[in-house]
């Protein structure tokens, strides 16, 4: 077995092992014209500032004109557990990751 395997099957029974790591959950609403609003998922942050630089990309991709639907942030980010693989995904990401 090559060595670069070994370190990746260690890699994985680590991140499959118990135990939680906190991170910063801020929740979203779906507002589209016609329906309403409804929950739409959450957002998963190391820190404030990722979470705040996450918010202002989102409203950076939108059109001028208000769209037929859009999400927005749903009060105030909060701590939230998440295992290990949820963890390393949200710290090797950019500034956060959506779970819808």
């Amino acid at each position: 077995m090559a060595k670069d395997e070994n370190l990746e099957k260690r890699l994985e029974k680590l991140l499959d092992a118990p135990g939680t790591r906190v991170v910063l959950r801020q929740d979203w609403l779906e507002s589209e014209r016609g329906w309403g609003i409804r929950p739409d998922g959450y957002s998963l942050h190391v820190n404030e500032e990722d979470r705040d630089r996450f918010v202002e990309e989102y409203w950076a991709r939108m059109p001028d004109e208000v769209p037929e639907s859009y999400s927005r942030p749903d009060g105030s980010a909060y701590p939230h557990e998440v295992d290990l693989r949820t963890y390393a995904e949200v710290t090797r990401s950019d500034c956060g990751v959506r779970r819808g």
